[in-house]
C-alpha cells in the first residue's frame, strides 16, 4: 500500500518556508512592511483553508521469515508493544524499538509447539503474560502462565478437556484476559466465564455470541470488564462479582462494532477502531468522539482486517491490520499542519454502493496517495430515505439533466443508454485507450462498452461470471426460453430450477435471457417476448413446485428459504447443494471471487462435474461513468484509472472478478489462503468440505470466465415493472395474455417519461 501523507505534509511545510522566504522587502508602497504583508497574506490563506489539524498514517512494516507468521501483537504495561510470530510450531518475539522490530533472545514460549501456526497473547492486569493456542489433533486449547527464567505453567487443564455429546472441546475461548488478582475470563459462546487459577468457576456474564474466531472486542481494566450484547456494549462491575451489566455503550456504528478492536484510554474510557475511525467514550459518557476520520485512511478499506488497537503514550494510536498476505501495524499521529479536511471533493453516485466494496477500496486508496482530497461515496438508496428506486432515478434523472450530480456515477440499475443519448457521460476513449491497447484491460469489459464510433461512456470495474454444472444437457438448455421450455417438458428430466418463489424464478429467467426479452438497441421490450417469459416460468416453476409464497412449513421448515428474494437476478450466492443432492439439474453460480467457490468445486470434484459459463454472458458491476457536468475531470480520469488498475483490483473483495489482467495473473497466483477450508452441516444430514481451490482450479476459473464476452446489462425500472404488473398471472388473478399486456403498457409508458 502506497502512503504519502508524511512527505506530502512535509512538502507543504517546506512551501510555507519558501513563501516566506520571498517576501517583499521593506519600503513598499503604501507605507507596509514586506513582514505586515506576509502575515497578512499568511493569514489569508490560513483561513481559506480552514481548520488545521488531523490525525496522518504511517506505516510499521511487519516483516518475515519464508515460512513464518505474525500470530500476535501485544502492549504490555510500560506500552511497549511486542510482536509474537510462530515458524516451525516454534514461537518467536520481537520488541519494537520506536525505529525497527527487534528480536528477543528468550520468546518466553520455549518447550511450546504451536501446530496450527496461531497463538494468542495476553498481558494480564497482575503484569504477567499469558499464551492461549490450540494443539492436538483435536484443537483443545491450552493457557499457560510465562514467566521469565521459569517454565511456562499450565492452567485451567480442567476447564478445557471437557467434551459435549458430539465430541468437541465445550470451551474454545474467542477472548480471554487476567485481573490484578489473577481470576482468569474466557469469552465464549454466549457468556463470559470467570474462574480462578486453580480452575474454580466463580461468575458468568452474559453477553451476545458472534463466532468462534477470534477477536478484539473486550477489555478488562481495574473492576471494568467490557464485552457487548446485541446492539450495544456492555460493562461490568466485577469488583462485586455480580452478573448484571453496570452500564450500557451504545455502538458507534451496529455494522462493525461487534468486531471492533477497543483499547483502553487509560481513565476509565475506552477507544475503539472500526472503518470509520478511531473514537472514544468517557466513562459513563453516550457521545461517541471521532478522534480519527477513518474514510481518510486505510482503516476503510475494505481488505483490510482490524485485528487490534493500541494507544500510545504521546496521544497516538497503533492499528494492527491485515489484508491479502500482508501484516502492517498502522500509526496514526497528530499533524497540525495538516488541513483538518481535504482541500478538495471528488464525488461518487451510485444506487447501492454499500454492495460495491471495490469501489470502497477504490476511495479509500486514492485518498491514501492524495491526502487533499476526500472521495464522497453518495448511496442512492440510503439518501432517497423510503422513497422507491423509479422515483429515486427519476430524482438523479432530473438532477443530471440540469448539469449537475455527482462527478462520477455508478451505473449499475441507472438507465446509462439514455444517459448517452442525452448526452449526459463523457467519452472516456482517450485516457482507456493506453489500457486497452496494452491489454491490461481485459477485452470482455472493453470490446462490448465501446460504441460504433469508438466512443466509451461506461466501463465495468468488475465482473461476476455466471458458471454453470451439472447435467450438460440442461446446461446447454439454457441458450434460449424455448430450449428449456423442451428440456423440462420431458419428464424424467429434474428441475431446470431449484424449487423457489416465482418471483425469484421469473427474476432469473429474465436475466438469463435478458437480450432474448428486450431489444438493447432501444432498451424496450420486444413485442410478445414477455408472455413467452412467462409462459417459460409457468413451466419451470410447475416442474420445480414454485409458489407465489410458501407456508414456512413447507418440506420441512424451508418455506422461508423458499420465500427468499435474493436481488435483483433471482439467483442465491450458490447452488451446490440442490445439484449435488439431486434436488436441481444444473447449478448456476455467481463467482463473485475466491472464497464462494470451494463448495461448488467440491460438488464438481465429487461428480466429476465440468464448469461452464451461461452463454458466454456475465454481470458487469461497478460500472463507472463520468459526468459532463463534473467540475474536476482530470481528478475524475484519474479515479477510474486507478479503480481499473492492478493495486484494486489484485484485490479479493467478493464483489467481482478482476478486468484487469495484470490483476489476474495475481489472483490466480496468491496462495496466502492454500489452507483455508469450509465445511456445511444440514439437520438432514447433508454434509460437504470445502479446499481453497489448487492454482490449476483458479485458472480454469479464468480460463472459463475469458470466454465470457456478453454482459448482462438489465434496467432495474423495466425488471420492476415486470415482476410487478405480472405478478397477478401467479396468483391466479389474471390471465397470460392480460398480464404480459400490462407489463407492455407500463413500459411503455416508462420509455415515454
Amino acid at each position: 500500500m502506497k502512503n504519502k501523507l508524511m512527505s506530502l505534509c512535509l512538502a507543504v511545510s517546506i512551501l510555507s518556508g519558501c513563501l516566506w522566504g520571498c517576501a517583499a522587502p521593506s519600503g513598499t508602497a503604501g507605507g507596509s512592511t514586506g513582514e505586515q504583508q506576509t502575515k497578512s497574506k499568511t493569514q489569508e490563506e490560513k483561513q481559506q483553508e480552514g481548520p488545521m489539524g488531523r490525525y496522518a498514517e504511517s506505516s510499521i512494516s511487519i516483516s518475515l521469515e519464508e515460512g513464518e507468521t505474525a500470530a500476535d501483537i501485544i502492549q504490555t504495561g510500560d506500552q511497549v508493544l511486542e510482536l509474537y510470530t510462530v515458524k516451525d510450531k516454534k514461537a518467536s518475539r520481537y520488541i519494537w524499538t520506536g525505529e525497527k522490530w527487534e528480536k528477543q533472545d528468550n520468546s518466553l514460549l520455549e518447550g511450546l509447539e504451536f501446530p496450527y501456526g496461531t497463538l494468542h497473547m495476553i498481558w494480564g492486569e497482575d503484569k504477567n503474560r499469558y499464551v492461549l493456542y490450540q494443539g492436538g489433533d483435536d484443537y483443545k486449547t491450552y493457557m499457560m502462565k510465562l514467566t521469565e527464567g521459569q517454565e511456562p505453567m499450565m492452567l485451567l487443564d480442567p476447564v478445557f478437556s471437557v467434551k459435549n455429546d458430539q465430541g468437541y472441546y465445550d470451551v474454545r475461548p474467542d477472548f480471554a484476559a487476567v485481573s490484578e488478582e489473577g481470576l482468569i475470563f474466557l469469552s465464549h459462546s454466549r457468556v463470559t466465564d470467570v474462574y480462578t487459577p486453580e480452575g474454580e468457576l466463580v461468575l458468568s456474564l452474559p453477553q451476545q455470541w458472534s463466532s468462534m474466531e477470534w477477536k478484539g472486542t473486550g477489555l478488562l481494566k481495574g473492576n471494568r470488564y467490557i464485552t457487548y450484547s446485541e446492539s450495544s456494549y456492555i460493562s461490568y462491575d466485577i469488583s462485586g462479582m455480580s452478573a448484571s451489566a453496570k452500564e450500557e455503550i451504545p455502538f458507534q456504528s451496529p455494522d462493525f462494532d461487534m468486531w471492533a478492536p477497543m483499547a483502553s484510554d487509560g481513565s476509565g474510557g475506552i477507544y475503539i477502531a472500526n472503518p470509520r475511525g478511531i473514537h472514544h467514550m468517557n466513562q459513563g459518557g453516550s457521545l461517541w468522539e471521532t478522534v480519527a476520520d477513518g474514510t481518510l485512511n486505510s482503516l476503510s478499506l475494505p481488505s483490510a482486517n482490524l485485528r487490534k488497537l493500541f494507544a500510545g503514550n504521546q496521544n497516538d494510536f497503533y492499528v494492527w491490520m491485515s489484508q491479502d498476505d500482508k501484516e502492517e501495524l498502522k500509526h496514526y499521529t497528530y499533524d497540525p499542519q495538516m488541513p483538518s479536511v481535504p482541500t478538495q471533493t471528488l464525488t461518487v453516485y451510485g444506487l447501492n454502493l454499500e454492495q460495491t466494496d471495490t469501489i470502497h477500496q477504490a476511495a479509500s486508496m486514492f485518498q491514501l496517495e492524495h491526502p487533499d482530497v476526500r472521495v464522497e461515496l453518495i448511496d442512492g438508496q440510503i439518501t432517497s430515505g423510503s422513497t422507491t428506486v423509479s422515483d429515486t432515478i427519476r430524482a438523479l434523472n432530473t438532477e443530471l439533466l440540469g448539469g449537475n450530480g455527482a462527478d462520477l456515477l455508478v451505473l449499475d440499475g441507472l438507465p446509462a443508454e439514455s444517459y448517452i443519448e442525452k448526452g449526459i457521460l463523457e467519452d472516456m476513449k482517450d485516457f482507456l485507450s493506453p489500457m486497452i491497447a496494452s491489454g491490461e484491460l481485459t477485452e470482455q469489459v472493453s470490446k462490448p462498452y465501446t460504441e460504433e464510433n469508438g466512443s466509451i461512456y461506461q466501463i465495468p470495474t468488475r465482473m461476476t461470471l455466471l458458471a454453470a454444472y451439472g447435467d450438460s444437457q440442461a446446461a446447454a438448455s439454457l441458450v434460449s426460453m424455448e430450449a428449456m421450455r423442451a428440456y423440462q417438458e420431458d419428464p424424467s428430466h429434474l428441475p431446470l430450477r431449484p424449487k423457489t418463489n416465482y418471483e425469484s424464478l421469473l427474476r432469473q429467467i429474465l436475466m438469463l435471457r435478458y437480450d432474448e426479452v428486450v431489444d438493447m438497441r432501444t432498451g424496450k421490450p420486444y413485442p410478445d417476448k414477455i408472455k413467452e417469459l412467462l409462459e417459460t416460468v409457468k413451466v419451470l416453476g410447475e416442474a420445480n413446485g414454485a409458489k407465489s409464497a410458501f407456508d414456512k412449513s413447507e418440506d420441512g421448515g424451508r418455506g422461508n428459504v423458499y420465500n427468499l428474494m435474493p436481488g435483483l437476478d433471482g439467483l442465491l450466492g450458490s447452488e451446490y447443494s440442490r445439484v449435488d443432492q439431486g434436488m436441481s439439474a444444473v447449478a448456476i453460480d455467481k463467482i463473485d471471487g475466491m472464497y464462494n467457490i470451494l463448495l461448488p468445486l467440491a460438488v464438481q470434484r465429487k461428480h466429476g462435474f465440468t464448469m461452464e459459463n451461461v452463454n458466454a454472458s456475465y454481470l458487469p458491476s461497478g460500472t463507472m461513468g463520468i459526468n459532463q457536468a463534473c467540475q474536476n475531470k482530470e481528478m475524475a480520469r484519474e479515479f477510474i484509472l486507478f479503480v481499473l488498475g492492478r493495486d484494486v483490483q489484485s484485490k479479493d473483495l467478493s464483489d467481482g472478478l478482476p478486468v484487469n489482467t495484470l490483476a489476474v495473473r495475481d489472483w490466480v497466483d496468491r496462495e496466502d489462503n492454500k489452507d483455508t477450508s469450509v465445511a456445511v452441516s444440514g439437520d438432514d444430514g447433508y454434509e460437504l468440505t470445502g479446499s481453497w481451490p489448487t492454482k490449476e482450479e483458479r485458472q480454469l476459473v479464468f480460463d472459463v470466465a475469458a470466454k465470457a464476452d456478453h454482459p448482462i446489462r438489465m434496467d432495474r425500472v423495466l425488471t420492476d415493472i415486470i415482476i410487478n404488473e405480472t405478478k397477478g398471472y401467479f396468483e391466479g388473478r389474471l390471465s397470460l395474455e392480460q398480464a404480459a399486456q400490462n407489463a407492455q403498457n407500463k413500459a411503455m409508458l416508462y420509455f415515454s417519461e
